[in-house]
C-alpha cells in the first residue's frame, strides 16, 4: 500500500504579496474566467506559492501551465531554481555508511541530499571547526 507524502509549511505574513492577489486573480480568470480568487502566500523559507480553485479538463495540461506561468509574472517570479546564492556541482567520494545516512536523513526531511549536506557543512564552518 501507498504511504501518502505529508509535507507541512509554515506560512508567514507578506503584504507585498497580498496587495498583488487582485493582478494575480484577474491573470487567472484571463483563462478561466470563472475560476475564484488566487491567495498568494511565502513559506517561512522563502518560497512563493499561489492557491486557487479552478476546473481543469483531461488534456489541458498546456492551460495550466500557462495559468503558472502568469501568476508567476505578476510576482515577478522565474519557474526553476531560486533566486540568490549561486551554487556550483561538485562530485564527492563518500563513504557509503555516510552516503546512506545523507540519504535517509534527505528523505526523512523531504528535502535533497545536496541541501542537507550544504547545511551540515554550513554549521560546520559557522562552529569555527575545520574540515580534516
Amino acid at each position: 500500500m501507498h504511504k501518502p507524502r505529508v509535507d507541512f509549511v509554515e506560512i508567514v505574513n507578506d503584504a507585498e504579496l497580498q496587495k498583488k492577489e487582485n493582478q494575480a486573480t484577474k491573470a487567472v480568470r484571463s483563462f478561466y474566467p470563472n475560476s475564484g480568487p488566487v491567495k498568494l502566500y511565502r513559506t517561512a523559507d522563502g518560497r512563493i506559492g499561489f492557491q486557487m480553485q479552478i476546473a481543469v479538463a483531461s488534456g489541458e495540461r498546456r492551460r495550466l501551465d500557462e495559468i503558472y506561468r502568469a501568476v508567476m509574472r505578476v510576482l515577478g517570479e522565474k519557474r526553476g531554481r531560486r533566486a540568490g546564492l549561486k551554487t556550483v556541482q561538485t562530485k564527492l567520494r563518500l563513504p557509503e555508511p555516510v552516503y546512506s545516512a545523507l540519504k535517509k536523513a534527505a528523505s526523512d526531511s523531504h528535502s535533497t541530499m545536496s541541501s542537507i549536506a550544504a547545511e551540515s557543512l554550513r554549521a560546520r564552518f559557522q562552529g569555527g571547526q575545520r574540515l580534516p
